[in-house]
């Protein structure tokens, strides 16, 4: 795998991103269709233009880079890892001696930190993929292991595309002043995550529903960490905050339990936590934790 640039390597993964925000809520593709897209043409296209996913309401298109892609799909990559290797882990624990799965001694053999700094280096500009890290599989065969990373990816892409399509539904503008850009992000956040969660029931489909929200939101603390806070978006960790608010999962929630996994291994992988009875307590502990790493 020699010199291989970003749009090559996500040219397939592009084309079944077209119906992500259908598919992560199907039970809603009717309504997403008729009453949101309405008999007017949406445009899902790419671009080369610095930001890596955005919105041009009036034309009613939006824009997808390869670089914000392939960034996006290396953390995907490297959440299905982690959560893999979690619940493995999690299944094998001697709990009288361990209190918790340290992921951090199979990340070198996955290769998952270089996957996490190439994620990071697509903020600042598009580059070839490295030779040493795998690409997307294009039409994967069902239930492997590179399906399921595809299945993350375009689960969390979901979520983005919903947020640029409520920027369109709503027909936010973006020569106003910085407060009201922030409330129309606030908006559309929040148009992602109840289109996604509202009608996603109580059970292991809510869960899912719940994780590819999280590896959304931790990609925009990557996005953060590396090129700032800026003044048109609210603060990532505001953004988690309202999003995490509407999860309203159980004490022993898988969804928030993989969340808490990956969090942690992609944004604070140096501390240790302290013990946790229920998922529940893990999430709220690494959601304390994400309140002092990246302060609002």
């Amino acid at each position: 795998m020699t010199n291989v640039t970003t749009n090559a390597a996500m040219e397939w993964l592009f084309r079944m991103a077209q119906r992500s925000p259908l598919n992560i809520a199907p039970e809603r593709g009717e309504e997403l269709a008729s009453e949101i897209f309405g008999a007017e043409k949406w445009t899902i296209a790419l671009s080369n233009e610095p930001a890596n996913f955005f919105a041009i309401p009036q034309d009613k298109a939006i824009y997808l880079t390869a670089a914000g892609q392939a960034s996006l799909w290396c953390l995907a990559y490297v959440a299905f890892h982690v959560m893999d290797v979690a619940s493995r882990s999690q299944r094998a624990i001697d709990h009288e001696n361990q209190s918790y799965v340290d992921i951090g001694q199979y990340s070198g053999a996955l290769h998952l930190g270089e996957y996490v700094a190439f994620s990071r280096s697509l903020f600042h500009a598009d580059r070839p993929w490295p030779s040493n890290l795998e690409t997307p599989t294009n039409d994967p065969k069902e239930s492997s292991n590179e399906w399921r990373v595809n299945n993350v990816y375009l689960g969390a892409l979901s979520w983005i595309l919903l947020h640029e399509i409520g920027h369109v539904y709503h027909g936010d503008q973006k020569f106003v002043p910085n407060d009201i850009r922030i409330r129309q992000e606030y908006l559309a956040d929040d148009f992602a995550t109840k289109w996604i969660l509202n009608s996603a029931g109580r059970g292991l489909e809510r869960e899912f529903r719940i994780l590819m929200i999280a590896v959304a939101l931790t990609w925009l603390f990557l996005n953060e960490s590396e090129i700032g806070k800026g003044t048109t978006h609210p603060a990532a960790i505001l953004r988690f905050r309202e999003a995490a608010a509407q999860f309203k999962a159980g004490e022993r929630s898988v969804g928030l339990e993989n969340a808490s996994y990956l969090l942690k291994a992609v944004l604070d992988p140096a501390t240790q936590p302290p013990v946790h009875e229920t998922p529940m307590e893990a999430f709220e502990w690494i959601s304390g934790r994400l309140e002092d790493l990246f302060p609002g």
